[in-house]
C-alpha cells in the first residue's frame, strides 16, 4: 500500500480543519482530557501515526473509527501522551511550581514555625518527577535545608518503575530539559549512566501504591498528579480527584497534567493558581463546609 497522505490542519474553514476540531472535542468530550493548548503541528504528527497505522486518510473517517473502537482510542491517548519521563518535564509547569507553589509554601509554613514539607507524587513512574521536585526544594531552601523536614513521597504501581527509580541512575535520554549546571551539580556521570547525589536521594522515598487507596501520609501540602487521569474512565475521574483532595491540606496545592480537565463538580472547591498548567489551591473553607 502506498503511503497515505494525512491531511494538513493549516488550512482555514476546511473540512478537514472542522473535522480536526470535531475530533478534539470528541477527545474532550469522552475522556475528559483538554489538547487544546497543545500546538496544532504536534496534534497533527501523533494524529498522522494513528491514522496511517490503521489506514484511514481523513480526519473525518477516524472520527468514526474512535467512535466504535474503544481501544484505537487507547492507542491513540498513548500516542499523544509520549508515555516518557525525563526530569522537569514541562518546563513552564517546573518554572510555575517554583514561583507559583514552592516559594509560597515555604515562606507559609516558616511563618507559621513548622519548617515542613509533605508532598506526594502519585503516578512517579522511573522517579525524575519527585527527584525534580526535590532538586527544586533544595535549590530553594539552599543552607536551611537541614533545619527543615521535607518528605517527598513517590508512588506508582510498576514495580519495575520503582526499582528503577529508587537506584538512582539514568541515561542522557532523561535529561531533555534539566539545565546542564543542575546535571553537573546533583549528578555523577560513570560512562553513559548518571547517578543521582545521595542528598537528593535521600528526600524522596518509593512506594508501591494503588492511586486510589491512601496514601503514606494522611495529609499533603503538595500532590502533582501529572497526565494519571487520563488512564481512568472519565466517570472516575472525579472519584480520584476527591481521593486526593481529602488527603491535601488545607492552602494546599494540587498539580494535574496540561492536557487534564480538573472534573466540573470540583471547579468551584479550588482556587486556580495556574490555569493553563491545571495548578490548583485549597481553600481553608469550601462551599462543602458551608
Amino acid at each position: 500500500m502506498s503511503e497515505i497522505d494525512v491531511p494538513s490542519v493549516t488550512g482555514v474553514n476546511t473540512d478537514e480543519r472542522r473535522a480536526f476540531d470535531d475530533l478534539l472535542a470528541h477527545i474532550r468530550r469522552e475522556r475528559g482530557l483538554d489538547y487544546g493548548q497543545y500546538k496544532d503541528n504536534f496534534l497533527y504528527r501523533r494524529l498522522a501515526m494513528r491514522m496511517r497505522a490503521r489506514e484511514i486518510d481523513t480526519y473525518r473517517e477516524y472520527l468514526t473509527l474512535l467512535r466504535s473502537d474503544p481501544a484505537e482510542f487507547d492507542e491513540l491517548l498513548d500516542a499523544l501522551n509520549i508515555n516518557v519521563s525525563y526530569f522537569f518535564r514541562d518546563e513552564s509547569a517546573f518554572v510555575a511550581l517554583r514561583y507559583g507553589v514552592l516559594m509560597p509554601l515555604i515562606a507559609q509554613q516558616a511563618a507559621v514555625g513548622k519548617n515542613r514539607l509533605a508532598i506526594w507524587s502519585a503516578g512517579c513512574a522511573t522517579g525524575e518527577e519527585p527527584y525534580s521536585v526535590a532538586m527544586l526544594v533544595t535549590e530553594l531552601l539552599g543552607s536551611d535545608l537541614r533545619q527543615w523536614n521535607v518528605l517527598i513521597h513517590a508512588t506508582d504501581v510498576d514495580a519495575d518503575a520503582l526499582a528503577q527509580a529508587r537506584r538512582g541512575t539514568y541515561k542522557a535520554h532523561s535529561f531533555q530539559d534539566l539545565e546542564t549546571n543542575l546535571v553537573e551539580k546533583y549528578f555523577v556521570k560513570n560512562e553513559d549512566t548518571y547517578v543521582l547525589e545521595p542528598t537528593i536521594r535521600q528526600l524522596v522515598s518509593f512506594k508501591k501504591h494503588d492511586l486510589t487507596t491512601p496514601p503514606p501520609l494522611p495529609h499533603y501540602n503538595l500532590i502533582l498528579c501529572r497526565n494519571i487521569l487520563i488512564y481512568f474512565a472519565r466517570e472516575y475521574q472525579e472519584e480520584i480527584v476527591r481521593h486526593l483532595l481529602d488527603h491535601l491540606e488545607p492552602d494546599g496545592y494540587l498539580m494535574l497534567g496540561m492536557s487534564e480537565m480538573l472534573p466540573l463538580a470540583l471547579v468551584g472547591q479550588l482556587e486556580v493558581v495556574e490555569g493553563r498548567l491545571r495548578i490548583y489551591r485549597k481553600p481553608k473553607w469550601t462551599k462543602e463546609d458551608v
